[in-house]
């Protein structure tokens, strides 16, 4: 982005050129998040409020705008989900232990404009709409609860300045070339959809599907966290492009 927001904004790898001049902008309307408010009970109250249109974060030099947006639903056939860089889908494809919700789900965007540059600042899958309560970190086989907010985390590194929600169990269908070779339909597909300076595509294989989206500026390190309701259903799944230090 040209403006940063001091204090809040953090510096990422900008392996994704801001402007692409081979890419046509999209014209489809977006299917904008209608809400107006939120309830908010769990921290940060970013993780909710940022899908919200009017959402406002004010840095010493620029202010922050989000909206979100609905890009498609998510099958989830066998609870287990998996969310790493799709070129890294052979090694890093390994599903969180947490099992979700089985249907299907939107899956949101949240979308931050500074000085009219727009990123994705948040993914999400939404699996209700019932307020989250708290948030936990998203864990894989042996790896142990961290506090949210502390100075540790887990998350997934990304070399293609992506991300990807999937269920395992539509891995088993893939052919992975479709995400680990840049000139293969999945990547047509987001170059389809591509925005402001971001994109993203529901891509499908068979009766499965997956969602793919750009991270943020670029390549980094990306937590996930999911949000459980007061009765400890699991009712967001929540990737954090680091654009925002909530922590402060």
């Amino acid at each position: 982005m040209k403006y940063i927001l001091i204090g809040l904004l953090l510096c990422c790898c900008q392996n994704i050129p801001r402007h692409n001049a081979s890419l046509k902008y999209a014209t489809e309307a977006l299917d904008t998040i209608k809400s107006t408010t939120a309830k908010v009970i769990a921290v940060p109250d970013l993780f909710e409020t940022a899908f919200i249109k009017g959402t406002i974060r004010h840095g010493k030099s620029a202010t922050a705008n989000f909206y979100g947006v609905t890009i498609g639903k998510i099958k989830i056939v066998s609870g287990h989900i998996i969310a790493c860089d799709p070129g890294h889908i052979d090694e890093y494809g390994i599903p969180f232990t947490q099992t979700f919700p089985i249907g299907e789900f939107p899956v949101q965007l949240s979308i931050i404009n500074v000085e009219g540059e727009e990123s994705i600042a948040f993914s999400r899958i939404n699996f209700s709409e019932e307020p989250v309560a708290k948030w936990e970190f998203a864990l894989l086989k042996e790896q142990s609860p961290l506090p949210v907010g502390g100075n540790e985390k887990h998350g997934y590194s990304t070399d293609l300045g992506a991300g990807i929600f999937m269920d395992e169990a539509a891995s088993e269908f893939l052919d992975k070339s479709n995400l680990t070779d840049l000139d293969a339909d999945l990547y047509k597909q987001m170059d389809a959809h591509y925005r402001d300076n971001w994109k993203y595509a529901m891509y499908s294989f068979g009766a499965h599907n997956l969602a793919a989206f750009t991270s943020g500026l670029g390549d980094g390190r990306y937590a996930t966290y999911i949000g459980f309701e007061a009765e400890g259903k699991p009712c967001r799944l929540l990737t954090d492009f680091n654009l925002i230090d909530w922590k402060k």
